[in-house]
């Protein structure tokens, strides 16, 4: 099983902190101002997991594919 990562874009308000903790994975859409999840195989390493729990709202997640 591969582990996907999701941003609930329901839930997202914009803040940008995610892709300051960790702008490999994660950028700041220009056209909804949420974030999104950069194209690709992204590990759950130690930022994508500070990034998780940064998120204001808990709108990013780890799903199983």
């Amino acid at each position: 099983m591969t582990k996907k990562i999701v941003v609930d874009q329901n839930k997202c308000i914009g803040c940008n902190t995610c892709p300051l903790i960790c702008p490999k994975v994660f950028e700041l859409d220009t056209n909804t101002y949420k974030a999104t999840v950069k194209p690709g195989e992204h590990p759950i390493d130690e930022d994508v997991n500070n990034a998780i729990g940064a998120c204001p709202v808990g709108a990013i997640s780890v799903e199983e594919n």
